[in-house]
């Protein structure tokens, strides 16, 4: 997970922008016996793994009313989220374990496919809420902002990175950790429902 928030005390134009570009999808073939020190550790009943890291950055501007009674309002949302595969493979792979995590891959591209627009609604709720200040320092007004970048951050993982963990392990669940005959496409299509 990457968080960022932005500080500033401008009248920009109120605004959600999202950044998604496309998934980073690599294939490693390795040594299962001298696994690199950057693989995920396998299960005792996994042959091969895929690793799918969902990321979310946000940058939060605020609008600051001074006075008596002090006002933050967020003034613009904009997000940069993405998404990194890396398919682990032994040496001398069979087309089976192949496809089974190519399969693990399409269910995390599946889900990253939801994800601008998942930012963006998660943006609108953020955008234009308003929070009452004891003053305009920024050690009042910093934690408010990554408070807000937190919980923004939180909504999207649970909109996205959430349902995909549960939709892989149905599917592992469903093809017996790629050891049965069910195809790989139906066991996708019923872990996702």
């Amino acid at each position: 997970m990457l968080l960022m928030a932005a500080f500033a005390a401008s009248a920009a134009s109120a605004q959600v922008t999202v950044k998604a570009p496309p998934a980073e999808v690599k294939t490693r073939t390795v040594d299962p016996q001298h696994p690199p020190a950057e693989m995920p550790p396998l299960a005792d009943d996994e042959a091969a793994v895929t690793s799918s890291k969902f990321s979310c950055a946000v940058k939060i501007e605020v609008t600051i009313t001074t006075g008596d009674h002090p006002v933050m309002t967020i003034s613009s949302v904009d997000t940069s989220v993405g998404l990194k595969i890396i398919e682990w493979l032994p040496d001398g792979v069979s087309k089976k374990i192949k496809a089974h995590e190519d399969g693990h891959r399409q269910i995390s591209e599946i889900a990253y496919s939801k994800a601008a627009d998942a930012a963006k609604k998660i943006g609108q709720k953020y955008l234009g809420r308003t929070y009452k200040l004891k003053s305009v320092d920024q050690q009042e007004t910093q934690p408010l902002i990554q408070q807000a970048a937190n919980e923004y951050t939180g909504e999207y993982f649970g909109a996205i990175e959430v349902p995909s963990q549960k939709a892989q392990e149905k599917y592992d669940q469903i093809t017996d950790h790629g050891r049965n005959n069910v195809p790989e496409k139906e066991a996708i299509e019923k872990a996702m429902k």
